[in-house]
């Protein structure tokens, strides 16, 4: 397998047909990357006690007691219910999205390899004959983060549903008697979320496998959704070591796309605080509004547009990748040479 001609192909063909950036950024959005945020539970000297007589946080028995019987009301777990429902329909819809959109470029690019010419219609219309399928196997394959994410926002809802409940959020409770109160939930929460960050590590390398090779197998070589996950375990086991170079330059990339991104964004943002600090001494708060307000716009843009362009680069290449493996890419056939015998005619 030649490496360097198949990451200059993928290239040639994300920067020529740039109307499959609008699917790449589809695929960017729908797949939701972001960073984890940490958490630092310590009940011991966090909580204010300068200003406020016997070291109480400041939150009256009235607003308490309204919290609990709102708690306690049909309201509240018809609120949770709506939320489980929004999360569930946005996750439908996200892989509805992405489904398509994988659909277009990984056809899309067979097409292209294989001699002809797109525009964004026709590489549209590839997106519908395996929509079917790979939306279920997406959804399939986001099952497992899906209950994980369910997962945590139970854990989340019980520690503050036994804080609200025990009164320990009321005037008058100590910092101590909180601990007290949640000392075994929270170090049972902790394991739970350090357990499930595991498994979900664990899940998405399984999940990067299936959605990599059982997207291609489907989109390709007209696989079902059920064989799709054989075939795909078959090629990744098979070509072990190309797939985990592919992989690794891939990680690099994209690590290197980063780098190069976030040190002009840095500068930006440095630009901005010290203009907003200047504004915020000055008394022009509204000029630091528009200016943060700016700096979001411009980095959220900037985040989508290169993480489209990358996402067609990865599809496009994996695609090239599938093709070799399987052997889908045929060499193109030398031209026939007239041959040097007298062709026998009829009288």
């Amino acid at each position: 397998m030649e490496y360097g001609q198949i990451l200059r192909r993928a290239w040639q063909i994300t920067w020529k047909y740039k109307f499959l950036w609008v699917f790449g950024i589809a695929i960017a959005l729908c797949r939701g990357q972001g960073g984890g945020n940490g958490a630092n539970f310590n009940f011991g000297n966090n909580f204010p006690r300068e200003g406020n007589r016997n070291g109480d946080i400041p939150i009256s028995p009235e607003v308490m007691r309204g919290i609990q019987q709102f708690i306690n009301s049909p309201a509240f777990w018809g609120l949770i219910v709506g939320l489980i429902v929004l999360i569930l329909v946005l996750t439908l819809l996200s892989i509805a999205v992405g489904a398509y959109a994988r659909g277009v470029l990984v056809r899309s690019v067979n097409r292209i390899e294989n001699g002809e010419i797109l525009d964004f219609r026709q590489a549209w219309e590839e997106g519908k004959p395996s929509f079917r399928p790979l939306f279920w196997l997406e959804l399939i394959l986001s099952l497992p983060s899906l209950a994980i994410g369910l997962s945590v926002l139970t854990i989340t809802l019980v520690i503050l549903l036994n804080l609200i409940r025990s009164g320990a959020l009321s005037r008058g409770a100590f910092p101590d008697e909180i601990a007290g109160q949640v000392g075994l939930l929270v170090p049972l929460a902790i394991v739970a979320f350090c357990g499930l960050i595991c498994l979900g590590l664990i899940i998405q390398l399984f999940v990067a496998i299936f959605t990599v090779f059982g997207s291609r197998a489907i989109a390709l070589e007209g696989h079902s959704v059920t064989a799709s996950f054989g075939r795909a375990w078959q090629v990744f086991t098979k070509n072990l070591a190309p797939v985990v170079l592919f992989a690794l330059i891939l990680f690099g990339i994209n690590l290197l796309v980063g780098i190069v991104i976030a040190i002009p964004l840095a500068i930006f943002v440095g630009m901005i605080l010290v203009m907003g600090i200047g504004a915020a001494m000055s008394g022009l708060w509204p000029i630091l509004v528009v200016l943060a307000l700016g700096l979001v716009f411009v980095i959220a843009l900037l985040s989508i547009g290169v993480g489209g362009i990358y996402r067609v680069y990865a599809e496009t290449l994996w695609t090239l990748v599938y093709r070799q493996l399987v052997g889908l890419a045929q060499p193109p056939e030398p031209p026939s040479t007239p041959s040097s015998a007298p062709e026998l005619t009829s009288p």
